[in-house]
């Protein structure tokens, strides 16, 4: 549950994709308890409840609003329904995202066309439709875009091709976008996580050895642990706060060193 902040966000309007479980739940709550007004989307609407009931029971307030980020129509209605409610939008966390294990050759067509429409296409649309809602908002604090992509772009990772290159994608996407977007003042940046304990391990390999991996994910780790989402979160809110008011273009590799061993 979302504790009380000093208020980095205040005022603000912040739509977090994948907001239900996970990394994005974490950013939704903290964002909340930082004082944003949060709007979280997904596929799945009981997380998503969840995620509003816990924040509104920390005092804060957010909306739930299901949809698929890879349809542009259900972006659009996202955007559409924030400004709705909440009369702006100064933050788009692009975090929804899926990943199968397997070579390329080993990933169905399916697989491969769902990785690359939510990890690539969904951050694309979604960016494109709150840019209009964005620009609004460069005068009254500046706005911000956070991609949330992965370590794996920053060492290549066997079994992991497909999800690999569509978050490398997003991150040359950010660099991209954060240059057409700077004359706007609204900045882009990106955050590259490491293995964080999240659900997302429940659908790449059986129950039973998810304990397990995540041990041996640990020792591999040089600061000896796994990450928490409170640990993205933590940098989603630096690049979304007034901290961050010069600072775009930036990717931020947050693993606990994985990448480097």
């Amino acid at each position: 549950m979302a504790s009380a902040g000093s208020g980095q966000l205040q005022g603000r309007v912040a739509i977090v994709t994948g907001g239900g479980t996970g990394i994005g739940r974490g950013i939704a709550l903290l964002f909340a308890a930082e004082g944003a007004r949060v709007v979280v989307t997904g596929r799945r609407k009981e997380p998503l409840d969840q995620t509003v009931s816990d924040i509104a029971a920390a005092g804060g307030q957010a909306q739930a609003i299901s949809a698929d980020v890879s349809s542009p129509a259900d972006c659009q209605r996202v955007v559409r329904e924030t400004v709705s409610r909440f009369g702006a939008l100064h933050t788009l966390v692009n975090n929804a995202g899926m990943a199968r294990f397997g070579a390329v050759d080993q990933n169905s067509d399916e697989d491969i066309t769902t990785m690359v429409n939510v990890n690539l296409l969904g951050p694309m649309y979604m960016t494109k439709c709150a840019i209009p809602e964005l620009v609004k908002s460069k005068d009254s604090g500046g706005a911000s875009i956070v991609n949330i992509s992965s370590s794996v772009v920053d060492k290549p990772v066997r079994s992991f091709s497909v999800y690999s290159a569509a978050k490398a994608g997003l991150v040359h996407f950010t660099k991209c976008t954060a240059l057409d977007l700077a004359a706007d003042r609204v900045r882009v940046n990106c955050i590259n996580p490491g293995v964080v304990d999240t659900p997302i391990f429940g659908t790449m390999m059986p129950a039973d050895r998810i304990e397990t991996a995540m041990q041996e994910f640990a020792k591999q780790t040089p600061l000896g642990r796994v990450g928490a989402p409170r640990d993205i979160a933590e940098a989603a809110l630096y690049f979304a706060s007034p901290r961050a008011s010069w600072v775009t273009g930036a990717v931020l590799t947050v693993d606990g060193g994985i990448s480097l061993a």
